[in-house]
């Protein structure tokens, strides 16, 4: 996992294409939380441009990291899915609780007016 910051922003772009064993998603998520630390509000973008495959365990991480995010009144946004894993989310119905964009470029856009707007609002 390569992680980028573009401040106030993290983020990590997934180099592995199956996301399948535990060991492996117990890494990505400890190295996510490295990042995120002391980070406030925590605002998460991860990529999946190189991802093929993934298991129920990657959207448990997926899902546990949210909770964490969101109990720190960050967000996280996915970015780059692959049609076949985007409808993965769709069958779960977690497209319904992660925002998704097709690109980094275009998380990083959306995200950053989530944050005037919620700097705006204080």
């Amino acid at each position: 996992m390569a992680i980028v910051y573009r401040d106030p922003i993290v983020i990590a772009e997934l180099l592995c294409t199956q996301l399948l064993d535990e060991t492996v998603m117990d890494r990505i998520a400890g190295d996510i939380t490295d990042a995120m630390r002391n980070r406030q509000p925590p605002l998460l973008i991860i990529s999946f441009a190189r991802v093929q495959h993934l298991s129920s365990m990657a959207l448990r991480t997926l899902l546990n990291l949210r909770r964490e995010l969101m109990e720190k009144q960050g967000q996280i946004r996915l970015a780059a899915i692959r049609p076949e894993i985007r409808e993965v989310f769709a069958t779960t119905r977690l497209d319904t609780l992660f925002q998704i964009h097709s690109d980094t470029e275009e998380a990083v856009a959306k995200m950053q007016v989530w944050l005037r707007l919620v700097k705006g609002n204080r």
